[in-house]
């Protein structure tokens, strides 16, 4: 990451901590069984890891729960693999802020959503996605545990040493389903 984008970054991330400071939500968990609707945040930058994370959003559903993905892909412009659905959409560096935030008119259907749960699954803390987090009405954001993520979500996922998406994912899924 070059210099310019180090500061951007750090400026971004000191906007976002007062915008969360100046707007305190309150958050409410709900148990599994309750949950209709449910939000994911995801870097779709990598089809792979994509794929885990719809195959995830797929057995969701089939448990009966509504899900809307956000994709962001870490370019400028989006490629002409990543098709907008009614259950999913994208952002990428073109829709962001020069501070490297997004620029919520674009993402303003996923953020005004009433997310009962909004996952973050990824594994890396990427200031665009941190903020969607922020950003979000969701009652609960669940997330990765990531140095600073006390700030963005009100629960955070520990895979100790094994940082892959499948893992967090396997986690994620089986705390989400022992909380009552």
């Amino acid at each position: 990451m070059s210099f310019i984008e180090k500061i951007k970054n750090t400026l971004g991330h000191l906007l976002l901590t007062n915008e969360i400071a100046a707007h305190k939500k309150k958050s409410r968990m709900l148990a599994y069984e309750q949950v209709q609707h449910v939000g994911i945040v995801y870097n779709a930058t990598y089809i792979e890891k994509e794929a885990m994370v719809h195959q995830y959003a797929n057995k969701l559903r089939a448990d009966g729960k509504k899900v809307f993905l956000l994709g962001y892909v870490e370019m400028k412009q989006l490629p002409g693999n990543k098709k907008f659905s009614l259950q999913s959409e994208y952002f990428w560096q073109e829709t962001l802020s020069p501070l490297n935030l997004p620029v919520k008119s674009k993402i303003s259907r996923f953020i005004e959503m009433e997310f009962d749960w909004l996952l973050n699954i990824y594994t890396e803390p990427i200031l665009p996605m941190l903020a969607v987090a922020a950003y979000s009405h969701a009652h609960y954001r669940i997330g990765p545990a990531i140095h600073g993520g006390v700030r963005y979500f009100d629960a955070m996922i520990d895979t100790g040493e094994n940082s892959s998406l499948a893992f967090l994912i396997e986690q994620m899924d089986f705390y989400l389903k022992v909380i009552k």
